[in-house]
């Protein structure tokens, strides 16, 4: 039996989005706001086509248990074309530089062999499953690896620090570096990766999380292929996963949160897994005990792993229990199973890592949220923002197709689940009133929360793409035109997440995810020839790489140490004594970010671009009698008071 008043809200959902539309236009209108306006117009276009889309595909009433088979399948040649041209693709990656995109195009390809297969008949989902993290590998690697180094948001920079300072001390690191002191697992993880691979710790840390983030393609499709039961939606929706943008970027950002992400995924596995079709998953009886014990495991992975992770999942899995509960299907998560978590989680931060609740009190400082903050649209507004959002517009029309019928159909009675966490996921995902509040992203960071709704982003997706391909045959459209319009937009998709067409502002020159080789041999330099101790001034990217503070035993692991500074826009460097690093060749090709070092101001950083201004008054105050060091990347100096 149906809940009726959600399947009234699906039913009206497309005059609710509308009505959302035009109240967010007199609100963009109210506030001054008229990039916002034509930012959301954009994107409410497929949010109002996805929704009434919704309608015709309601009136046919279709099943979930079909397949949409508009291709042959012949097993040994799909197997032997993916083989030649992922050969070709490790190939491609190797000879071409870093910023080439020969590579992605190789990849794309891929994705497209792997889409035609999956809408095939006689499919062999292992062997599709296979190919899809094999490519997720790749597209990992070809963007970790081939840069001198790859740094993503700078996290990666301090952890890498502090992985070798457990690599070579063989202990978790000391308290002088921070609260991971408390949170080591991952630092413990990528020490020991580097003793077994035997490899430098950076290399190690790509090379062993790129493999673990692929495995969550599993995850997610025994997930999916639980509740719908349907080896095609489950494939497509692997498939969507391993091409999203954001999927890919945490594969190459495998910091501390995104290790506690997959440990979720795994945690939703084994509870899922636990649910015995046969027997009432609040009965203890029918939950092995091994599968128990792996549970809790988990948590404590989690909990050791990252450490605000924790109560975000804790509030996830909450949601989730009572969706279930409402739902009154199948019970996954128990008031049992929240009190593992809850009761970790409290005693671990109350009785051992207290000194991090400290951390969190700035963030509750009522003075931050006493004036809401909107951030300010400059680069990309009207045709740039939807050039840059081409794959962002085909999640929200292919996730609300799926959203809205699993909450109207309801077969099973489980989808309603999953329906609404994909509809929220919607929501955190893309941009979207919550994502231009700053107290919302800078202070209480959403995206971390974001995060974790990913595999629900890419479950409901699979389902849309399903729908509409269903939808398509139901009406009469020849087979082969159905297959190519669906490969066609795969492949638009694929070509807006890989990052082939971006309206690039020159604005935006400055922001980086890499350092040259040029710029690391300039780096190795200060290592070995500048006294620790010392005061290092640079830009924010520059500065984040000598982020290495003292520790007791610095001088016995033979881990030199400075004070490191961000440089202001007036380039002044305060102390009597210390050096300057500037990435010459960045702020000559696209400027570089200066700021005060302040997370709570969202004016922090400020772009310094090379201006005939700048140039001058860099050239006026850096004087070449000071200068140390250059090379092609950077110049050093040394300045005394």
């Amino acid at each position: 039996m149906k809940i009726r008043w959600l399947e009234r809200i699906a039913n009206i959902s497309p005059y609710l989005i509308l009505f959302t539309y035009i109240a967010g236009c007199m609100f963009c209108l109210l506030i001054d706001r008229v990039s916002y306006l034509i930012n959301g117009s954009v994107m409410a276009v497929p949010a109002i086509l996805g929704s009434f889309a919704f309608i015709l595909i309601k009136k046919k009433d279709l099943d979930l248990s079909g397949k949409t088979e508009v291709f042959s399948y012949n097993r040994s040649k799909s197997v032997m074309l993916f083989s030649l041209f992922y050969t070709l693709t490790i190939l491609v990656l190797l000879i071409t530089p870093a910023e080439s995109k020969w590579g992605l195009v190789a990849i794309l390809i891929l994705y497209t062999i792997i889409f035609v297969q999956i809408l095939s008949r006689g499919l062999i989902p292992a062997v599709v499953l296979l190919e899809i993290m094999l490519t997720l590998a790749v597209t990992i690697y070809s963007y970790t690896l081939r840069p001198a180094l790859y740094f993503g948001w700078t996290d990666i920079l301090p952890h890498t620090y502090m992985s070798s300072v457990t690599y070579l001390s063989g202990h978790v690191i000391p308290g002088e570096l921070g609260n991971y002191t408390h949170f080591p697992l991952y630092h413990v993880f990528v020490a020991i990766s580097s003793h077994i691979l035997g490899l430098d710790i950076q290399t190690s840390l790509f090379v062993a999380t790129g493999l673990i983030f692929s495995s969550t393609v599993l995850f997610l499709y025994y997930l999916v292929n639980t509740i719908s039961r349907n080896e095609q939606i489950s494939l497509i929706a692997a498939l969507m996963y391993a091409m999203n943008a954001d999927v890919v970027y945490y594969g190459t950002y495998m910091v501390t949160r995104t290790m506690a992400y997959v440990g979720f995924l795994i945690l939703l596995y084994l509870l899922y897994s636990l649910a015995n079709p046969g027997v009432d998953a609040g009965n203890s009886a029918g939950r092995p005990i091994a599968w128990k014990f792996f549970v809790v495991i988990t948590v404590i992975f989690i909990l050791l792993v990252h450490q605000i992770s924790t109560p975000m999942i804790i509030v996830l899995l909450g949601l989730l229990f009572i969706l279930e509960l409402y739902a009154h299907d199948n019970i996954h998560v128990t008031p049992v199973f929240l009190m593992v978590p809850i009761t970790l989680c409290s005693s671990y931060w109350l009785f051992i890592a207290y000194s991090f609740l400290g951390e969190l009190l700035p963030r509750t400082d009522p003075s931050l949220y006493q004036n809401i903050v909107f951030t300010d649209v400059v680069y990309h507004l009207g045709l740039s923002f939807l050039v840059n959002q081409i794959d962002t517009l085909l999640i929200v029309f292919f996730a609300l197709i799926g959203a809205i019928y699993l909450i109207w159909k309801q077969q099973p009675r489980y989808s309603v689940v999953l329906g609404i966490l994909g509809f929220l996921a919607i929501l955190l995902n893309v941009p979207s009133a919550l994502t231009t509040v700053f107290q919302l992203v800078a202070i209480l960071r959403i995206d971390r929360f974001a995060l974790l709704f990913l595999p629900f982003l890419a479950s409901i997706m699979g389902f849309g793409v399903y729908l509409f391909g269903r939808y398509l045959s139901d009406v009469k459209v020849p087979t082969r035109s159905v297959g190519v319009l669906l490969v066609a937009l795969v492949v638009l998709y694929g070509i807006g997440s890989l990052g082939f067409v971006k309206a690039e502002a020159d604005e935006l020159s400055y922001v980086r995810d890499s350092f040259n080789q040029d710029e690391i041999v300039g780096f190795d330099h200060v290592l070995k020839t500048v006294p620790s101790g010392s005061s290092l001034h640079s830009d924010y990217y520059t500065s984040r790489f000598f982020t290495r503070q003292e520790i007791d035993q610095s001088e016995r692991l033979g881990l030199p140490y400075y004070i490191s500074y961000w440089m202001k826009d007036d380039l002044e460097a305060s102390g009597e004594r210390g050096y300057i690093i500037l990435p010459d060749n960045q702020f000559r090709r696209g400027g570089l970010l200066f700021g005060k070092g302040d997370e709570f101001d969202p004016e922090s950083l400020q772009p310094y671009m090379p201006t005939e201004e700048n140039t001058r008054k860099m050239t006026s105050r850096l004087s070449t009698e000071d200068k140390i060091y250059s090379n092609h990347g950077i110049d050093i100096y040394c300045f005394q008071d």
